[in-house]
């Protein structure tokens, strides 16, 4: 099992914004640079997180990317499912099982349970820990972290 860039390059985004955004807007070339993510592509992953309200753009000179709520009010899971969509590990849990009886499935129910487990999990899991965590390393002298 393996998730996409986009999942994990918008935690990244985040992240960088959360960090970055006391000094005002935080602009994409920073962004670019401090997470080794290209401009376009950050734009790309932005636009689900700007529509699920998770940052805001601001245009001009000093513009850039805002959070729109605090940092330990925002989860991996809902980063995730921004950028991802639903959590599904198997295309059954949201279709009819291809003809079949949903309820007579016995593995769905399975499947339903990893998503939920996953999400229990992302869900306990904010950007604020991120941040507490980007500080302990950093105040070990570890400039490099990834997510």
């Amino acid at each position: 099992m393996k998730m996409s860039t986009k999942g994990r390059y918008a935690v990244r985004i985040l992240l960088s914004i959360a960090r970055y955004q006391k000094n005002g807007p935080v602009p994409k070339k920073i962004i670019a640079a401090e997470e080794g993510i290209s401009s376009d592509y950050i734009e790309q992953i932005i636009v689900p997180l700007k529509n699920d309200g998770l940052c805001i753009g601001i245009r001009g000179v000093k513009g850039g990317f805002r959070l729109i709520k605090e940092p330990e009010d925002i989860t991996v899971f809902e980063i995730l499912r921004a950028s991802e969509g639903i959590m599904n590990l198997v295309d059954c849990a949201q279709m009819d099982c291809q003809g079949r009886d949903r309820n007579k499935c016995v593995v769905r129910p399975v499947w339903e349970g990893a998503a939920k487990v996953l999400e229990e999990f992302f869900s306990a899991i904010t950007l604020r820990d991120l941040l507490d965590k980007v500080d302990e390393i950093e105040s070990k002298g570890t400039t490099t972290y990834s997510i």
